[in-house]
Parts: C-alpha cells; structure tokens; sequence
C-alpha cells in the first residue's frame, strides 16, 4: 500500500480543480480542442469561474455547444485528476492526500493549525488519521485538540504512516428530460456512507458509490436546468451556496468537495419563474454566445466528414469511433464543394439574432445581459423564422450525405445544389437561403479580386452583376484555387470541376465570349 510518506519521496504536493483550470498550458489544450470551436474569451471566462466556485451555469442558444464544451471541458478535468491526485484511502469525498502533506510541511511552525485542518476533514479522514495516531492503550480523537497536542512530538511520524489511494473519477451527466432517476441519485443521502463503503470498496467507481450520490465526488453535467422542478433545485442549492465551492453537510459537519459542476441553459433566466431567481444566481453565470460564422463553416465541414466516414465503414455514429477513424486515415476521403459547407453556415448564421452573436459577452455586464436575453426570447419566439441550430443542421448534412452516396461511384462529390435543395426541405425562411447565397457569391468574388487566382482583375469587368470574359479555362483556374484543388490528379480534378460549374456559373451568371 502506498502512504504518506511515500508520496513526499516522490514529490507529491496536492491536485485541485483549481490548480488545473489556472494552468495556462492545460487552459490552452481545452480553448483549442476541436471538438468545440470558437468562443475563445467565453472559454477562458468559463475556466475562471469554475477556477473560483468550482460551478457555473452556461446560457446561451439551444445547439450551440454549451453541452458538448462542458463534457469536453470536464473530460480534460477528469483526466488531470486521474493522472495526478492521490486522496486519503476510503475517503468518499477524495480528500487530498496533500492537505497531510502540507500539514508536515508546516507542522513545527504551527501545531495548533495544522490539528485544525485535520479536524476540517471529512469523517472518514479523520477516523483513518486516528487510527494511525493512536496507540493501543490510548484512542486518540481529533476533536480533543489538548489531547492531540500532547503527542505532537510523534504525529508527523505516524502521519507518514497515513495510507492514501490513486484517485480515479469518472464525471457523469445528467439531463432531466430523460434520465430523472439520475437527478435523485444526485443528491441521495450521505448518512449511510459507512455502510456503503465497506472495505470491499476500493475504488471511487464502484457499484455501490453512486448510492451516495454523484455530487459526492463533484464531477458532473447537469443539462438544462431550467427543467429541473424548484423542490429539487432547493435541494441542489444546499450543496453549492458556498462561494468556495461544493458543500456536503454530514450529522452537521461540513465536508468540501473538490470538483466542477456545470449547469446549462438554453433559456433566459425569466423561464425559471420569480421563486427560483434567488436559488439560480447563487451559481455564477457565463453568457455562451453564438458561434461567429468562420467557426461556423469548420463545424459544418466536420460535419460532412463525419457522416462521410459513417457511411463509407458501415459503423454506428459513436463520435469516438468516427474520431479513431478519421485519424488512423481509413476510409476514402471524399469531396465537398466549398459552396456548399460555406453557404450552409451562412444561412445558420443568419438565423441568429445578433444579440446572441456578440463576443466577449459578460455576465457581470447589466446590459449585455438584458440584450443577450432578447435575443434568446427572441429564438424561442414562434412567430419568428426558427433558429437553424447545429442540430438541424447535422440532420440536413447527414441527409445530403445519403443521397449521394453510391457503392458504385467511387468519388462522392456534394455540391451547392444537394445542400440547397435538402435546407429547402427544412422549415427555413427563403429569406436565410437567399442571404447564404448572396454571402458565399461575395466570397467568390472577393477572391477574384484579392487576385488569389490567375484571373487579374483587370480581365474582369462587372457590369448588371455579371462577370463576363471568363473562359472555360479561366472559371476552371478560379473553381482550383478556390476549392483548394492544387493536390489531386488531373483526372479527379477534372471530375470535380464538372460537378460544380454549374454552380459557379449560376453564382457569378457567366457569359462568355
């Protein structure tokens, strides 16, 4: 068994949420994880306000990612803290291991303090610390600090002796709308944890832990709060109304748990009614504003890559599986025209109301916050044009992607006209479609003249919003440079041109001479 001393040898000084969310390289893995783009500065603010109170509650537009962020964002916690932290062994909250540490560390300085962050403990802690302390002719409680100080001059020996356990968490997410037996099990009693945890239990994962409830280990994802019933949420605000963190109370003793609890929203704060507004601003709150549209265009790309992989390997869509496929290289890569993921992101982004859009939003902000809610009662809003949020999106994609796959042609190639054709078929405003193809004809023609292909600009001359003396080659040259075709064979290059001409042709009304 590993002990105290032990982990002093080899340099263990303690893990908290804390100490991870504040590393700039580890703050720097999570702002550029892939699985959730853009939102750089709401990211950062995120990880400040965990860093602080060790929750936060994420508002923001429904599909926007606010879910997807807090399981990336806890995963990259969750995995700190198995690879780092070592608790005191059988203790149900994970105390650290590094508060004796620290404890012997000042223990000659101060013996007086260093009993009183012994006697803050958790119960379990403190009877395994008795147990070490003692001797066999004379208990020792914590709790009696005259008698604790009179063997003084042997406690930080026999702390050494203090055996300790690899910490190993696994988060958990929750989501009232189809799992609420979860929701009680959230905050099941704590009363019974000695008889829970026997000493067949080992580990911090086993069967048995979730009957005390999973706050006790502070790792979770608790989706869309503003469903959650106000009696449960009462319930919830006794564990998180202190501002350092997450509170258990066991027969009257305080036990702080070391963890993240990431609560989301996809409404303004008046959804929740006037009763539950005291228990809902007791957790600090981040505005998750939309995506700007360059992020936009990434996801929706992966998007297509994604359903692209499934249908090539014939495999479920287990977001894990597609990743291991997509990087390992198996599979064709196949083709999708820049028209049609760019435009598909534009009409999203026009669906948004710019409220919502704003970055660096603020939540301390009074104002930002009455605009941003607008624009929230504003999606939700049935008379307006519905909000087209990722989701939709992923469904259109997967949809287009479908269609046009064939076991007998070898190169799928998705052109703007598949993707306009399936958005049409969602309930999407004409108005949205009609912008998109007005944004991605823009970008088109921005890049003829910022000269990014061999056609000059002086070889243009636009006139009643046609590009004229364009030739075959000339559109061929700009749809290359455009798509980003320089690495493909002739052949295949040749393929694709023919199933986008007639796109780029309706996009610029090219006549030739």
């Amino acid at each position: 068994m590993v002990n105290i001393g032990d982990l002093i040898e080899q340099g263990y000084d303690g893990c908290s949420v804390r100490s991870i969310v504040t590393n700039s390289k580890f703050r720097k893995e999570v702002i550029n994880d892939p699985s959730v783009r853009g939102n750089t500065h709401t990211k950062e603010f995120v990880l400040d306000k965990i860093a602080v109170g060790g929750k936060v509650l994420l508002t923001g537009p429904t599909g926007e990612a606010k879910t997807l962020f807090a399981r990336v964002l806890l995963g990259h916690i969750t995995r700190e803290i198995n690879d780092k932290k070592w608790h005191i062994k059988g203790c149900p909250f994970l105390e650290d291991a590094g508060y004796i540490i620290k404890i012997l560390r000042y223990f000659g300085e101060n013996v007086l303090s260093s009993i009183e962050v012994m006697q803050s403990l958790c119960p379990y802690c403190r009877s395994n610390i008795e147990e070490v302390i003692s001797t066999p002719k004379n208990r020792l409680h914590l709790d009696n600090t005259a008698s604790v100080l009179k063997v003084s001059k042997t406690l930080p020996e026999k702390l050494k002796k203090l055996e300790v356990e690899k910490t190993v968490v696994r988060q958990s997410q929750i989501d009232p709308r189809n799992d609420p037996e979860s929701l009680y099990m959230l905050l099941a009693g704590a009363e019974n944890l000695e008889q829970l945890f026997s000493d067949k239990t080992s580990t911090t994962f086993e069967s048995s832990t979730h009957k005390v409830g999973t706050l006790s280990q502070g790792f979770m994802v608790v989706n869309e709060i503003q469903r959650l019933h106000l009696s449960l949420l009462e319930s919830l605000m006794g564990f998180l109304e202190d501002p350092q963190g997450i509170k258990y109370n066991i027969a009257g003793q305080s036990v702080y748990v070391d963890g993240v609890i990431i609560f989301t929203s996809n409404a303004p704060l008046t959804v929740f009614g006037e009763e539950s507004q005291p228990i809902i601003n007791r957790i600090p709150e981040v505005l998750w504003p939309a995506r700007d549209v360059q992020n936009r265009i990434a996801i929706v790309r992966d998007m297509f890559q994604d359903h692209l992989v499934v249908s090539r390997m014939n495999i479920p869509s287990n977001p894990a599986m597609i990743k291991l496929l997509e990087l390992s290289g198996e599979g064709k890569v196949d083709f999708i025209s820049r028209l049609a993921y760019e435009f598909v992101s534009y009409v999203a982004s026009e669906s948004i109301p710019a409220a919502v859009k704003i970055q660096d939003v603020r939540s301390e902000n009074r104002v930002a916050r009455r605009d941003f809610y607008t624009g929230l009662d504003e999606i939700h809003n049935p008379q307006r044009s519905p909000h087209i949020d990722l989701r939709t999106l992923n469904n259109a994609i997967g949809e287009v992607v479908i269609r046009a796959y064939s076991d007998e042609d070898p190169n799928n190639i998705i052109t703007l006209e598949m993707v306009k054709e399936a958005l049409e078929q969602y309930d999407i405003s004409p108005a949205f479609i009609n912008n998109g193809l007005q944004a991605i004809k823009q970008e088109l023609r921005n890049h003829v003249r910022e000269g990014k292909t061999s056609i000059s600009v002086e070889d243009v001359t636009e006139e009643l919003e046609q590009l004229s003396s364009i030739t075959d080659e000339d559109l061929r040259a700009l749809v290359v440079s455009f798509e980003e075709l320089d690495n493909y064979d002739k052949e295949t290059i040749d393929q694709i041109f023919e199933s986008v001409k007639p796109s780029y042709e309706s996009l610029l009304e090219v006549s030739y001479q």
